[in-house]
């Protein structure tokens, strides 16, 4: 039939397109598997070192500030009108210089007055001893006179009652008795008081004494003088101002008792403080302004301030405060005791603050160590110093930084002196 040879027709490129798929994906089932390619292990290229564990005596390098724990504000005790200024800010001087002077007209004049008061009550006290000796010989006299009036009166009494005398006579020699009795009972009371009177009298001499002592002072304030070796800061006033008692004159701080203030690295704090327990001296040297300043560890402080990111060092100047004005910026290089089997490594072998990397059988192997300090040498060349026990006479370390720097990684290590490493 017609049709069912034309529908043959088209079936037959269909069927043979199909049995040709079929065969490919059973050739490619059957076939043999080609094995996958090998990746090889990336080796990176990376500088390293020799160790040579040695004894080195570390340093430390640390920034601080000046400071004086005996800066002052010297002030005006007394009140009056600048007379001199001989100080000049910056300067430095010597113990007893005068910075300022007051006009002392004012408090001359008070002292004159205390004094007189002084002069007054003393001549009181004297005044009251002498009353009191008199009154001691008036009280004798008096009882006399009391006992002549009392024999007045029995003698009245007998010639009345004998009607040789009168009644007024005895009325009269009564009268006398009882004043010469008044007389003596008052000068015996005014003996009784004057202990009392002297004693106020002599609380007086005291009183008006610490009045004119104290004028006395007010007048050796009206010369401010420095009290040992300074460095002025600040001068407040000029002559011809008028001050009153408090008004700042000048700022100071004294030479002697200069020192700096540095931050020191947390790592380092247990090992410092071990040292200052030992009684450790430590000294440390700086160059400031050309000029070579030597100090000396003091203690470590008790707290923190605002910004200081940990733990301050406190050194004492030895050398050179002169020529250190306050709040001067200050890199100090400490020394330390020698340290034994340390190794001098680049700063490029510390990841992070203490770790290191040897290279063993071609892989590297992380150590943390022990952080030392600063080593320079001749060339002013400054490296790390670390300590570890494993690490050994001959090991080598990797001294390039490696982003992706873990134990086991592999490298290839190109061996360079130590002081290649710059």
């Amino acid at each position: 039939m017609p049709s069912s040879a034309n529908l043959l027709r088209k079936l037959v490129p269909l069927l043979i397109l199909v049995a040709a798929g079929i065969g490919f994906l059973a050739l490619r089932a059957t076939g043999p598997t080609a094995p996958p390619p090998e990746e090889s292990e990336r080796v990176w290229q990376v500088s390293g070192i020799v160790v040579e564990p040695d004894t080195h005596r570390p340093t430390l390098d640390l920034f601080g500030r000046t400071s004086s724990p005996q800066t002052a504000v010297l002030r005006a005790a007394v009140e009056g009108e600048i007379d001199e200024v001989p100080a000049r800010a910056g300067q430095v001087v010597a113990d007893d210089a005068l910075l300022v002077r007051i006009d002392p007209s004012e408090t001359r004049l008070n002292l004159e007055q205390r004094e007189a008061d002084l002069l007054e009550a003393e001549a009181a006290v004297d005044s009251e001893r002498l009353r009191a000796e008199t009154d001691q010989r008036m009280l004798r006299r008096e009882q006399a006179l009391l006992r002549i009036t009392e024999r007045a009166l029995e003698r009245a009494r007998d010639l009345r009652t004998r009607n040789l005398g009168s009644d007024a006579e005895v009325d009269d020699a009564q009268r006398n008795l009882e004043q010469a009795r008044v007389t003596v009972d008052g000068r015996q009371q005014t003996i009784a008081e004057a202990p009392s009177r002297l004693a106020q009298a002599e609380a007086r001499v005291q009183r008006t004494a610490a009045a004119a002592e104290r004028a006395r002072i007010d007048l050796a304030r009206t010369e401010i003088r420095a009290r040992s070796g300074a460095r002025l800061v600040e001068v407040h006033v000029s002559p011809g101002e008028r001050v009153r008692v408090g008004d700042a004159l000048v700022r100071l701080y004294v030479l002697d008792d200069l020192e700096v203030r540095a931050s020191l690295p947390e790592m380092f704090v247990p090992r410092i403080q071990d040292l200052l327990d030992e009684d450790i001296r430590l000294l440390a040297e700086a160059m400031v302004g050309g000029r070579h300043v030597r100090a000396s560890l003091d203690r470590l402080a008790g707290e923190t301030r605002s910004g200081e990111a940990g733990i301050s060092a406190v050194f004492r100047i030895v050398e050179g405060a002169e020529k250190l004005p306050l709040n001067r910026f200050v890199n100090l290089r400490l020394g330390l005791p020698e340290e034994a089997g340390s190794v001098v490594v680049p700063f490029e072998s510390l990841y992070g603050r203490d770790r290191v990397y040897r290279v063993v059988d071609g892989r590297m192997e992380g150590l943390t160590v022990e952080r030392l300090g600063l080593v320079t040498d001749l060339n002013g060349h400054t490296r790390a110093l670390v300590r570890h026990p494993d690490l050994e006479d001959g090991d080598v370390l990797v001294a390039t930084r490696l982003p992706n720097a873990v134990d086991g990684l592999r490298v290839e290590v190109e061996l360079n002196d130590l002081d290649e490493q710059g």
